[in-house]
């Protein structure tokens, strides 16, 4: 414009248009006066079809590379079209990656292969690409605090279990996200077997997937995250780049525990900073007002139990924060969320305690420390399952007595190894690790064996738990145990013992508790191995479903009085 009278060519204006139809986007990169230039495309009525416009009386290169870390792009999926070629130089030495053509180009883009894009009639892409645009102009005038930025965009997600019900947008994410994909495990591109892989990866036991909805004060982005963890691994960790730089990928992975991910190829994020700005709703896709209190308070609520409650916990945390104290795995050793955490608690308050402990093998760091001590949480989830998984070691000098179980030494059987008549070259051969000879003679030497599952001392410690809980004045719900379907009926006998010795405390103690018989009824509502101790994902769905309603019932008539 600078150099004489604009001649606008309706194919140009076409194609732009066309372009955008196609789920392209378009920005400019022009040497103007700005304010001119955005009044002569207004009147040409095809300003509103561009973003992140860079016209100035700068280099071209810096320009251009602007406009894409604006519009959060990589350089590899941009094309720059200009009829200097000195400009097209300056911009691959800014970006060596990006592609660049003259403007002979112009007439072949629409036959491109690259060009082809997918049908966008109502120009969806681009009105989310104003969004950014929008938030990028807002930041900007936040004099670059984006935290303070970020707190203001009132950013609320939700977290979704029905997978298969929006299987096809899901697909999507997983095969075509790359920023923010850090697994990269990519199923099928026919949707079918896709599918088929999905369900396969469901299947396995201990694992939970979910996808998330994102939303702010700007618009409403849709299904933007796919997860899918097994045991705290994770087979798929992903986001759309629609929600770059928002902290939601952070909120998430720190939401569900900071499961590990193995980061495959290049990402452009840090998992390990912390949020605070980002609310959790039933539904980011509804309108609904946000306060300040949605992004401080939801209830929380503590699981504890053997590892499939982590199946419970993946449906509850779509209305309710969760903290998981489950049974996992260390070096070997199987640590489990038993109720003696309490008396240990106490015994753990004597220095020759504490000094007991960290030379015993097998121990990661806090493994006696609970929120049941803290109390911390408003709703406390308890199951029982573990009882029989551990022998018991008695300290000689002050009689604590402390759970331990070794995966290689037969934790598992009903009669209890004792691990102080073992010698170490006997526990070497047995495949244990990262055991030093000084640990293992201190076990044999300062502690005896004091048996397996023992009913006295379970109800003691059980009185001692539910006592604490009931002087922190929380709200308790017991699951029992299942006794009635499954193949292994040593450990349903063993269930049944134990739901004996728990349920007349709990109903005591004014504790919810939920009798699993109203929701295992057969083998159909296990796992396929039908043994009885883990259940079908539907069996944890409906559970988690009565225990929501619990809760809601507990807050109504506390909010009541």
């Amino acid at each position: 414009m600078s150099e004489g009278e604009v001649r606008p060519v309706a194919e140009h204006i076409a194609l732009v248009k066309e372009l955008t139809y196609r789920g392209i986007i378009n920005s400019i990169c022009s040497k103007n006066e700005f304010n001119v230039a955005k009044a002569k495309l207004i009147e040409l009525g095809v300003w509103d079809y561009f973003v992140f416009p860079e016209i100035a009386w700068q280099p071209k290169g810096a320009m251009v590379k602007n406009i894409i870390r604006n519009a959060q792009l990589r350089p590899a999926t941009v094309l720059f079209i200009d009829d200097n070629e000195t400009n097209l130089n300056e911009a691959k030495f800014y970006l060596p990656k990006l592609q660049v053509e003259d403007p002979t180009f112009i007439g072949k883009m629409l036959n491109d292969e690259r060009f082809s894009g997918k049908p966008d009639p109502k120009a969806t892409r681009l009105a989310r690409y104003k969004v950014l645009e929008t938030k990028l102009a807002e930041k900007t005038a936040a004099a670059g605090d984006n935290t303070k930025f970020l707190r203001d965009s009132q950013i609320r997600i939700s977290f979704h279990t029905d997978v298969l019900a929006q299987f096809p947008r899901v697909h999507e994410l997983v095969n075509r996200t790359n920023q923010l994909n850090f697994t990269k495990n990519r199923w099928p591109e026919d949707i079918d077997a896709a599918r088929d892989v999905f369900l396969q990866e469901e299947q396995q036991f201990g694992g939970h997937s979910g996808y998330i909805k994102v939303a702010d004060r700007y618009g409403k982005y849709g299904i933007c995250g796919f997860y899918s963890i097994q045991q705290q691994n994770s087979n798929h960790f992903l986001f759309s780049c629609r929600t770059m730089n928002m902290g939601i990928e952070q909120y998430v992975w720190a939401r569900l525990g900071r499961p590990f991910v193995q980061i495959s190829g290049d990402v452009i994020s840090d998992l390990d900073v912390p949020v605070d700005w980002v609310s959790v709703v039933d539904d980011a896709d509804q309108d609904i007002a946000v306060t300040a209190d949605d992004f401080r308070r939801r209830l929380k609520v503590c699981i504890r139990g053997a590892c499939d409650m982590s199946m419970l916990s993946n449906f509850l945390r779509v209305q309710v924060d969760t903290l998981e104290e489950l049974t996992f795995a260390y070096q070997g050793w199987e640590i489990c969320s038993l109720p003696r955490i309490v008396v240990l608690h106490e015994d753990l308050q004597r220095l020759e305690n504490i000094e007991a402990v960290a030379k015993l093998p097998g121990l990661p760091p806090g493994r006696f420390e609970s929120d049941l001590n803290v109390g911390a949480s408003d709703v406390y989830i308890l199951s029982f399952s573990q009882e029989t998984f551990q022998g018991y070691y008695r300290y000689k000098p002050t009689g604590m007595v402390v759970p331990m179980g070794h995966f290689s030494l037969g934790h598992w059987l009903k009669a209890k190894l004792d691990y102080t008549k073992l010698g170490y070259d006997e526990i070497i051969s047995h495949g244990v690790q990262n055991v030093s000879h000084e640990q293992w003679e201190f076990l044999r030497s300062s502690f005896e064996f004091v048996g397996g599952f023992d009913p006295a001392r379970f109800t003691q410690d059980l009185e001692r738990l539910f006592a604490q809980l009931v002087r922190m004045r929380k709200h308790v719900i017991i699951v029992g145990l299942n006794e009635i379907a499954g193949k292994d009926t040593s450990t349903l006998g063993v269930f049944r013992s134990i739901n004996k010795i728990v349920k007349p405390q709990a109903m005591a103690a004014g504790f919810d508790y939920i009798d699993l018989a109203e929701f295992v009824r057969g083998e159909e509502d296990l796992t396929p191995d039908a043994g009885g101790a883990h259940f079908s994902r539907e069996t944890y769905y409906n559970l988690s479903q009565m225990i929501l309603g619990l809760i809601k019932q507990r807050e109504l008539i506390s909010n009541a009085a």
